[in-house]
């Protein structure tokens, strides 16, 4: 006769996160939009995006030579942190730059780093401000 298998105590066990870092916290602050945009691939997907108003997740996958699995991971990592949203039409998911949610990160990074400084912020960060392409 085998021992009962007992589950682990919660209160022991540390919390499993889907991915690693802040990220999995949510985009409560500028370091989970940075950590978003800490890869290769990840920066390689944005800058595809910069040039187009929306590109489908296969098309993506092609140009970043990645599968569709991997790319989906990624998109989740830049969703979450506020880079990329995500629409979906059929079977067919299509991506965008959140360029509203951006221009936020680029404001809060230019008053961090110019919360010490004399000169120069107000006009920098006047400068900030969204760019609306009209899609939600």
């Amino acid at each position: 006769m085998q021992a009962p298998v007992h589950a682990p105590d919660p209160a022991r066990r540390p919390a499993r996160r889907a991915i690693p870092g802040s990220i999995a916290a949510g985009a409560g602050d500028l370091s989970v939009a940075f950590e978003g945009l800490a890869n290769p691939t990840r920066l390689r997907i944005v800058e595809s995006l910069a040039g187009a108003v929306e590109m489908r997740v296969s098309q993506l996958a092609e140009l970043c030579m990645v599968s569709q699995p991997r790319m989906s991971w990624h998109l989740r990592i830049l969703r979450k942190a506020e880079i990329i949203r995500t629409r979906r039409d059929g079977r067919e998911v299509f991506c965008r730059l959140d360029r509203d949610a951006i221009a936020v990160h680029l404001r809060a990074f230019v008053s961090l780093v110019s919360a010490h400084a004399d000169t120069g912020s107000d006009a920098l960060a006047q400068s900030l401000q969204p760019i609306s392409e009209g899609i939600s």
